[in-house]
């Protein structure tokens, strides 16, 4: 609540600071551009005329980031959207919530349309340079024309355009760049330390075995090696009864496996071409980029060409024409980032001590050749003796796996759309536009077949292919009519949307060294494959009005049949109501202070048909897959008895099931103070019903749960945007901008009460986001043992107090009050512009979050030999009578590093986003060589992060939870522009 203040205030006197300096230099004032078009769904409307929450980012924020997926431009930059990048791997896209969580088991994205045309797609296919805006459709009056997937919210892609009589212009651009990780990792030991520090714990377990001291001692220096398995100091026993590395034993080596594992350097290179122009009737944009970009993990990569051609044409005085089409191709090399694989590039370093040599050691220490001479990898299962087998992390080795494996992703995607559009008679239009896309996806996956996982079957490949097709017809009738100061504005549209997919893959095994493809397999072992389609048919309407352009009011309304549902619930309604009005138009309202006022309202249902695989299955790009029959029982194959085919029932499924709806309500005001600082101000509540939830069955029933429509969920909260044109003239422009939200999450009904999910309890009356964590009571001073808090109760069960406890299995789970969802986020921008210099910084920022770091927690114990260890050990408990939160480092398996509140660290952090500093070289200096302008730039992506806990980025997961994700990228790039 503190920092919510701090913002709100700094927002306060950054708006009264910007109103006095406006009064004192009137002259380099800028209005409001009410008059300014903004694309909305199924058309266009003048930004005056919204009566909904519209938030829009155009090609000038786009073109001051490095932006792999363009989708990354909403952070930062729109209020009421939660958005976590990707990590370090190039490619990947964010994950975004506009608005909240309207969901617990259907999908959470919002739907993308790209030129007016659902996009199915990977949005990484798209090119930064291609876009002219991108406008995020947050209440329901701007969504609900997409019915019964407009719950999430939407985001409208627009690609450029040419424009009428405008001369050939041709542009060309460069960059390049170098990246690295954002923020520093933790920091660990060193061997010679680590040595120490396992020798101290194995001493300890014996001490609490019964052990004296004398004798724990001895039996720590002599079972150190035997234990860890590895000597990086080729003595025998090298930490004496001291516990200290004895004199003259020499360090042979000490793996720093960050520095062998991620990359400093890594590069970004960007090149970009286009031609844009018209006529007096026909208008042309054509684009072409490559991009070739490297990761934070070593091998990783990002390679991706796209073209674009957008044409448009006014064919005679009543018909107009227009066609935009796109290709992209991209090659991603994807080593695993996350998760708990041994081949996780993150977890290795989080997790494999310094102690264990890359390539293989005898037992000596000396480096072990193969027939060429060269290192081989260690993959830590060689056999006995010392420097041989790694008891953690057994059989990997993931700079070997760099190397040794082979894992590719290419993605194909052709996107052509066009419409034809008629002016029937004055006023009357009709435009009938048709898309398709075809987006293709490929994955290979080859394990070594002599070292590694794999090694036992001979090497494993795996390649898969997803196809997906997308067909959407829209036909759009609308009619402008004005009577005097009565103006009418209605459409009436159909669509029809179909959706197929795909999916074949194939997997086999016993491969030679050097062969990496299945005709070399000697054994077959899976082959899948299947067809599903998706359809939609809507009927929708639009109905605007206005009177004098001061009052307006919008309602819509669309019917859609979808096939995910059965034919009882196939067919579903949704609206929206929407009313504003411009008091600064009135009379009675004229003054120099308050020069703009606008106040909105809308309400709306809204729905969700994003079903998706009950069991959390992921398709092969990695995300939960989509459930297109979540209705109709399903059955498996493949348990044959002799020549009988075995079919069995997969799941129990509800023939009344259908998808789930959202009631929107949004208030809104709009205004400008000396026509120079623009506010707008939103409240919004979102109650999401007929939630998709997993009712529990009796396992008499043969299946664990079903899934039925119960539950409501309801996020709410205010949005503040304030953007400032502190100086213009014709020497100096400084325009500001700054914009936050506060927002809220509540379970408001939920089968059964409760449902615990990890790290949470969902139950009525709570948020989604509320950690449920065994509550740390401190470390005991007499034996360094953890505690944690447990109920007491009285005979009849009734909680009486609390105790401390050393048992985590009885401690007692709390809710804590602390929550993984921010209380407050937004971002904060300065452009600046001297003569021909210009400066652009935008920083995001995100405060009253928590996290449950428990890969922090996995570094401040001993319990398992090998593993990695935390450099803030120093403050563990070692004696009795210390005082600390570290507890004894035991060799023994123990609960210490288990979920609790020790773990849970305020995820408070800014970011300096991007900065772009630029410079224009005069036109006279460059057209005597045939260019029209030149622009020289630097930009820097993520170039600075404060952060309340270290270690980690702080964009992990809207769960607030961990899990080994790689690190945002640090990019510092260089690069020019020339048109002609």
């Amino acid at each position: 609540m503190n920092v919510k203040l701090r913002v709100l205030s700094a927002g306060a006197l950054f708006f009264m600071g910007q109103a006095a300096f406006a009064q004192s230099k009137k002259s380099d004032t800028a209005t409001t551009k009410i008059d300014e078009v903004v694309v909305v769904a199924f058309g266009k409307q003048k930004r005056e005329a919204l009566v909904g929450s519209v938030s829009v980012i155009d090609k000038k924020v786009l073109e001051t980031q490095q932006l792999t997926s363009v989708t990354s431009a909403i952070q930062g930059s729109v209020p009421g959207v939660q958005l976590i990048s990707a990590g370090g791997q190039p490619g990947e896209n964010p994950l975004i919530k506009i608005r909240g969580t309207a969901s617990i088991n259907a999908s959470t994205d919002p739907l993308i349309i790209l030129d007016g045309v659902p996009y199915n797609g990977n949005i990484n296919s798209i090119s930064q340079d291609q876009i002219e805006s991108i406008n995020v459709l947050k209440d329901a009056s701007s969504t609900s024309l997409y019915g019964s997937r407009g719950a999430n919210g939407v985001i409208l892609i627009n690609t450029k355009k040419g424009r009428k009589n405008q001369k050939p212009r041709l542009e060309f651009s460069a960059q390049t760049g170098i990246s690295s990780p954002a923020v520093k990792m933790y920091k660990f030991v060193e061997a010679g330390k680590y040595m120490e520090l396992y020798w101290e714990a194995l001493r300890n377990s014996r001490i609490v075995a019964g052990d004296t001291p004398t004798a724990a001692a001895t039996n720590a220096t002599n079972n150190l090696i035997p234990n860890l398995g590895y000597n990086p100091f080729g003595v025998n026993n090298p930490v004496g009864v001291d516990g200290k590395i004895i004199p003259g034993a020499n360090l042979l080596w000490n793996t720093d496996w960050e520095r062998e594992i991620l990359n400093r350097s890594s590069i970004r290179n960007d090149y970009r071409l286009s031609l844009q122009g018209g006529s007096e009737n026909t208008t042309y944009f054509f684009s072409t980029d490559y991009l070739d970009q490297e990761g934070s993990v070593v091998s990783s990569y990002f390679k991706r060409f796209t073209t674009r051609l957008n044409l448009e044409t006014q064919v005679n005085n009543w018909l107009k024409a227009g066609v935009n089409t796109s290709f992209a191709i991209s090659s991603q090399n994807y080593p695993t980032q996350s998760g708990n694989s041994f081949t996780s590039a993150v977890q290795w370093i989080y997790n494999v001590a310094s102690i264990y040599p890359v390539y293989r050691r005898d037992t000596n220490g000396g480096l072990i050749l193969d027939a060429s001479g060269a290192p081989i990898y260690d993959y830590g299962a060689n056999g006995s003796g010392v420097n041989q087998n790694r008891p953690v992390f057994n059989n990997e080795n993931v700079p070997g796996v760099f190397t040794n494996n082979k894992i590719n992703n290419k993605r194909y995607d052709l996107n052509l759309s066009g419409y034809l559009e008629a002016e029937i008679f004055k006023g009357l239009k009709n435009k009938l536009q048709v898309g398709y896309q075809m987006y293709t996806f490929d994955g290979y996956n080859y394990t070594n077949s002599l070292y590694g996982a794999a090694a036992n079957v001979g090497g494993r490949v795996t390649t898969n292919r997803d196809i997906t097709q997308t067909i959407n017809l829209s036909n759009i009738l609308n009619y402008q009519k004005s009577f005097g100061d009565h103006n009418f504005n209605v459409d009436g549209i159909f669509e029809s949307y179909q959706l197929e997919y795909s999916p074949i893959g194939t997997q086999s095994t016993g491969f030679l060294p050097g062969v990496f493809y299945h005709s070399g397999s000697t054994k077959p072992e899976s082959v899948y494959g299947s067809v599903s389609k998706d359809r939609i048919v809507s009927v929708l309407g639009r109905l605007a009005y206005n009177y004098q352009n001061k009052y307006f009011i919008e309602g819509s309304y669309r019917k859609d049949g979808s096939s995910r549902f059965s034919a009882d619930t196939r067919w579903g309604d949704y609206y929206s109501i929407g009313a504003s009005w411009v008091a600064s138009k009135e009379d009675f309202f004229k003054n120099n202070i308050v020069t703009y006022l606008k106040f909105r309202g809308s309400y709306g249902e809204l729905g969700n048909n994003g079903t998706l695989n009950s069991q959390g299955a992921a398709n092969s790009e990695g995300a939960t897959s989509s459930e297109f029959f979540p209705y109709v029982n399903g059955y498996t194959t493949g348990y044959a008895n002799l020549d009988q085919a075995g079919i069995y029932m997969l799941n129990t499924r509800f023939p009344g099931l259908t998808w789930e709806t959202t009631s929107s309500l949004n208030i809104g005001t709009d205004f400008e103070l000396f026509k120079r600082v623009n506010i707008t101000v939103d409240y919004y509540k979102k109650a999401s019903v007929d939630l998709l939830y997993p009712k529990p069955l009796a396992p008499s029933t043969g299946f664990s749960q079903i899934l039925l429509n119960t539950g409501k969920i309801e996020n709410y909260g205010w949005e503040f945007g304030i953007n400032s044109t502190n100086i213009k003239n014709d020497k100096i422009t400084w325009t500001t901008n700054l914009n936050f939200s506060l927002d809220k999450n509540k379970i408001t009904e939920l089968e059964g009460g409760n449902f615990v999910n990890g790290t949470k309890r969902w139950e009525v009356g709570r948020s989604l986001y509320d950690f449920w964590l065994q509550d740390y009571a401190g470390v005991d001073p007499n034996d360094g043992f953890m505690m944690w808090y447990k109920d007491v109760k009285d005979a009849n069960g009734n909680v009486t107090g609390k105790t401390t406890t050393k048992v985590y299995a009885d401690a007692t789970r709390y809710f804590n009050e602390k929550s993984a969802l921010p209380d407050i986020q937004g971002g904060f921008s300065n452009y600046f512009k001297y003569k021909a210099f210009d400066l652009n910084f935008l920083f995001n920022f995100s405060f009253g979050s928590y996290i449950l770091d428990t890969q922090y927690a996995n570094l401040l114990v001993a319990d398992s030999p090998g593993r990695q260890i935390s450099a803030d050990i120093d403050g563990r408990w070692q004696k009795p009578g210390d005082i600390t939160d570290i507890p004894v480092l035991l060799s023994a398996q123990n609960d210490f590093s288990n979920s609790s509140t020790r773990w849970l660290f305020k995820n408070d952090y800014i970011r300096l986003k991007a900065v772009t500093l630029g410079y224009n070289i005069p036109r006279e200096f460059v057209e005597q060589l045939g260019i029209s302008d030149l622009r020289l730039y630097v930009q820097a992506d993520n170039l600075w992060t404060w952060q309340s806990h270290k270690g980690i980025d702080p964009e992990q997961s809207f769960a607030g939870t961990v899990n080994n994700r790689s690190y945002n990228l640090r990019t510092i790039s260089f690069g020019f522009k020339l048109g002609f």
